[in-house]
């Protein structure tokens, strides 16, 4: 029986977005869809065969050695209540400004990013921490949810990212390169988010307030507190620099620097690790299941070819790479609107990737504008998981409020990713100077 590659291949994908939309998680949806297909078309027997052979192989790729490392070093650091050092440390900065508590809540987003590499994470976290302090200060429900949401996102793209480890583990890319591309567009990421908080209370001033200027001795010891953190990034991200370790050896080192920081605070319990760890098995836990199911059903799309097909279509077109770019991104924001990021990711990098590498894209390039570009789907009207995860905690806020929220933040994106195609260099430039 033969099957044309772009009927069988587009109904795998709407059969597994049906799946998702009636709350089947992703990783069964992809499993039982691809497995279905692979069996429709090559015979049961074949589909035995990658049933019992593919999830072994797909969990035990070195790339994802990386993963629960990482997941538990932010689980640590979010158990040991470091998020409130850093918010008070970005408090004593720039909270006495108009607008100062919401930047503050950004920039402890960021340093939050560094040592938790998980978007629903710190915007959980954050959303519960400065939501009340920003709301006692005059701050406008949009504006609370709107910085708490945008901000959650660069936990997906300062490093350590699972997002990138996940992009890393799908294209076979350096972990470590793709670590250092993502450096100078997070940063920008932080600048952006401040100048649209202070823009919009421009606009509207009685939506934000500011806070009480600290004492010089009170903001170096809120300074002091977090600089451990900083310490330990700067140890991870400059012993792979210098090829001290690997990306999986950083992971351990940062791990273990957490537990020694959480220990000289006098807050390291075996209920702290008990509950660290099992938070880790469950997190990574459902993130293989994922890529077990991805890996079954990247069975699926290679035998139907879609992704040949789809470039040698994109050739017929006869797009620039940036004309490419721009497709991909059309796509991308409207699955953004329906879909979670981690199956936008898994679902389009197997298609997406053979078309980049054919028109000559620099794959770590599109790594960080992949993430970017779901970075929108974060905080996107209607299912952005950061909205429901601010709704979560600001239950009696309207979501059209959280939605309004995060307009501000989403044309800063839309400026940083023109910025990010238009200089390519803002997220080469590090990874080269490791491999000149």
């Amino acid at each position: 029986m033969s099957f044309d590659p772009i009927i069988s291949g587009s109904l795998s994908f709407l059969i597994v977005l049906i799946l998702m939309a009636l709350n089947v998680p992703i990783g069964i949806s992809m499993l039982v869809v691809g497995f279905t297909g692979f069996a429709l078309i090559t015979g049961f027997e074949q589909a035995l065969f990658v049933l019992g052979t593919a999830p072994f192989e797909a969990v035990s790729k070195y790339t994802l050695s990386v993963l629960p490392l990482f997941v538990l070093m932010g689980n640590l650091a979010n158990r040991a209540n470091l998020s409130r050092n850093l918010y008070d440390a970005a408090y004593a900065i720039v909270g006495h400004y108009k607008g100062g508590l919401a930047m503050s809540t950004v920039g402890a987003c960021a340093g939050f990013g560094m040592i938790c590499g998980s978007s629903i994470a710190t915007a959980a976290t954050m959303s519960q921490m400065a939501g009340p302090e920003m709301k006692r200060h005059g701050y406008s429900d949009a504006l609370i949810s709107g910085s708490v949401a945008s901000g959650g996102t660069l936990g997906i793209i300062i490093p350590p990212s699972v997002i990138l480890i996940i992009y890393a583990y799908l294209t076979e890319q350096s972990i470590q390169q793709l670590f250092f591309a993502a450096l100078i567009p997070g940063l920008i990421a932080v600048v952006l988010y401040m100048i649209a908080i202070r823009v919009y209370l421009l606009i509207y001033p009685d939506q934000g307030g500011h806070g009480e200027k600290m004492t010089a001795k009170d903001r170096i010891s809120a300074l002091t507190k977090v600089f451990p953190i900083f310490l330990i990034f700067a140890i991870i991200m400059g012993g792979l620099y210098l090829g001290f370790f690997t990306a999986t050896e950083s992971a351990a080192v940062g791990v273990i620097l957490v537990i020694i920081f959480i220990f000289f605070r006098g807050e390291l319990t075996i209920e702290l690790l008990r509950n660290s760890i099992w938070d880790t098995v469950k997190t990574v836990g459902a993130l293989y299941l994922i890529v077990i199911g991805a890996s079954v059903f990247n069975f699926l799309i290679t035998v139907t070819q879609l992704p040949f097909t789809v470039v040698d279509f994109i050739n017929d077109l006869q797009l620039t790479p940036l004309g490419i770019i721009l497709v991909i991104c059309a796509i991308y924001l409207v699955l953004g609107t329906v879909m979670d990021s981690l199956a936008m990711l898994f679902l389009t990098i197997p298609v997406f990737y053979p078309v980049i590498a054919d028109a000559g894209i620099d794959p770590v390039w599109f790594g960080i504008f992949a993430v970017i570009v779901v970075e929108f789907g974060l905080i996107s009207p209607p299912v952005g998981m950061n909205l429901f995860v601010i709704k979560g905690v600001m239950n009696k806020t309207p979501l059209q409020t959280i939605w309004f929220g995060t307009l501000p933040f989403l044309i800063t994106d839309v400026i940083r990713l023109a910025l990010l195609i238009a200089f390519p260099a803002l997220c080469l430039y590090l990874p080269s100077l490791m491999y000149p």
